[in-house]
């Protein structure tokens, strides 16, 4: 293997017939930032690839990764180089597959080695290839999940056939992608500890290879989960080991991990990341520039940001409704409730969360809805989470919340928790009142509590109007005044279909209202559109959603004396979005 100066300068020294080759300076300049992208389209050259050449010059790169297909002529190689030497731009031979990595069928990746090193041999200065730049990606293998261990020690293993090999073929540079977590294997195939003799993964690649390119796939350049964080130790390893990395950014569409992309973010936010990680890691030796994946998604970038939408006239400050389906937001779903509450207004949303799901499931409809003006959080809920024995289901709902924001970006997280309980629809309401009202007191206490350690969560639950006339054993206060004063806000469930009226929704709620102003809390009204058969007043089922915000425009004016009122919930979007007109 040759040092890190096969950086800067590709040495052949090879006597072939009393004629020798000697080295020759790679075609980008040497003391530019590289600037690359994956070209996956080996045809894209056949042509001779002006078209190729076009976008690369659109996007000021001065480094291209071309898939090789090794049936095409090597004419074809000669003419496309040549063109891309003159425009200043180097070019490496991409190749990849996952098997690469398993023991025996290597033999593809020592082909391909032996390809190029024959090609270079063969060719002129201005049409070699710069490197071998292999893309492998063994841990997508169904055999990485079940056991990494045998995987990961195949690959190291085929890696040192392949630094063999070329050792003995000639001076040919090889370039790797890495993922940034592989510092968390061993070169054994096992998780990493804080062993010293327990070698990473990734230091061992940065060791024994010319040049890495970390696939560094996210959004952004901050935080916990930015692409500075991300990469740091692996730059601290190259600085050491004299090497060179260069960092790798994602545009292809990723559905239920669009934190990894920034597909359909706009190319002015990609261009203000790669600059911030450049400026991070400016006193970084082993820093070499930013290469994106690939070419093609990088071209279909937009560069127009979605508009917040307005907020109607005559209307409070939040408008929203519920999801009580998880399924219709995970895994990139959610595409129809973001349609119809950007044609709603739509600002708030309470999500029920399905707790077995993986917090990739739920971070790209959060990060939509943000950008789309809308404030969510997190639902879950039954009548027995009243009930003291169930405190745990509580528990899960709050530990799953933190730790989803704590691995997820500003723009995926969660505003807050809200609690739909509802336990008088149990038995215990009954036979065994006091009880059940002092058990659900001590667990929405206990919710409010440990959703305050260490987070600033937004605790919320719904309140049914008429528990105003409720006393709470053992307080001198009624269930909704400890509710209201206990959370930082609350839902009143003013099921009515009139806004005006002794029984009207302003009336049900003033008593509510008033215990929400002297303590300064505020206060949403939800609204039924489910079919109801308990009472006509009740639903708007009938009425219809015109009725419906008929009625909710005059409830700002109703409501005028009240700082406590914020604004309306409509239970729920099932509903909503199949009433009647």
């Amino acid at each position: 293997m040759f040092g890190n100066s096969s950086r800067k300068v590709f040495w052949l020294l090879l006597l072939i017939g009393g004629i020798i080759m000697t080295g020759f300076e790679s075609t980008a300049d040497a003391d530019a930032d590289i600037r690359a992208a994956w070209v996956w389209q080996a045809k894209s050259v056949s042509d001779g690839g002006n078209e190729l050449l076009e976008n690369a010059a659109k996007h000021k790169i001065n480094r291209l990764y071309v898939n090789v297909d090794m049936n095409l002529s090597q004419e074809v190689y000669h003419t496309f180089i040549s063109k891309a030497s003159k425009a200043g731009i180097a070019v490496e031979a991409l190749g990849g597959d996952p098997s690469w990595a398993v023991s025996g069928r290597e033999g593809p990746m020592l082909k391909l080695a032996d390809w190029v090193s024959n090609y270079n041999l063969a060719a002129k200065p201005e049409e070699r290839f710069d490197a071998i730049h292999l893309d492998i990606k063994p841990y997508v293998l169904p055999q990485w999940k079940e056991d990494a261990k045998p995987l990961v020690q195949s690959w190291v293993a085929n890696m040192k056939l392949l630094l063999e090999q070329v050792k003995q073929a000639g001076a040919v540079e090889v370039n790797v992608d890495l993922p940034f977590w592989l510092d968390s294997y061993t070169v054994t195939g096992s998780r990493t500890t804080e062993d010293a003799d327990n070698e990473s993964l990734s230091h061992w690649f940065i060791g024994q290879f010319d040049h890495i390119t970390l696939l560094a796939y996210r959004d952004s350049a901050q935080g916990n989960n930015g692409i500075i964080r991300l990469v740091e130790q692996e730059m601290i390893w190259a600085d050491a080991r004299n090497g060179s990395i260069t960092v790798g950014v994602n545009t292809k569409p990723m559905p239920g991990e669009e934190f990894t992309t920034f597909a359909g973010k706009g190319a002015a936010q990609l261009e203000s990341v790669v600059k911030e990680v450049a400026s991070a890691f400016t006193d970084h030796a082993s820093y070499a520039g930013s290469a994106v994946h690939d070419i093609v998604y990088w071209g279909q970038l937009e560069p127009e940001e979605v508009p917040l939408p307005e907020n109607p006239s005559n209307q409070p400050e939040i408008r929203g409704t519920y999801i009580w389906q998880a399924s219709q937001v995970t895994n990139d779903g959610g595409d129809q409730i973001l349609e119809f509450a950007k044609a709603q207004n739509i600002n708030w949303l309470y999500v029920r969360l399905d707790l077995d799901q993986p917090y990739s499931s739920y971070r790209s409809f959060v990060k939509r809805a943000q950008a789309q003006g809308i404030e969510v959080h997190a639902m879950g809920g039954h009548p027995i989470w009243g009930k003291k024995e169930n405190r745990p289901r509580i528990q899960r709902l709050i530990d799953y919340v933190k730790n989803y924001n704590a691995e997820s970006e500003p723009d995926e997280r969660f505003k807050g928790i809200h609690l739909d309980i509802e336990p008088y629809t149990l038995p215990e309401w009954e036979n065994d009142r006091d009880t059940l009202l002092t058990e659900w007191a001590a667990n929405i206490a206990y919710f409010h509590d440990e959703t305050k350690k260490d987070s600033d969560l937004e605790t919320s639950a719904d309140l049914a109007v008429w528990l105003d006339t409720f006393p709470l054993p053992g307080r001198d206060m009624s269930v909704s005044e400890y509710m209201i004063t206990t959370l930082d806000h609350v839902s009143l469930m003013a099921f009515r279909n009139i806004a005006e009226g002794s029984n009207g929704i302003a009336d049900v709620v003033s008593q509510e209202m008033k215990i929400a102003d002297r303590l300064g809390k505020p206060l949403l009204i939800s609204v039924e559109m489910k079919e109801n058969f308990e009472g006509k007043h009740i639903s708007f089922y009938d009425k219809g959603a015109a009725e419906m915000e008929r009625q909710l425009a005059l409830l700002p004016d109703l409501l005028s004396e009240y700082k406590a009122y914020k604004g309306n919930i409509v239970h729920a979007y099932d509903y909503w979005i199949q009433a009647k007109p």
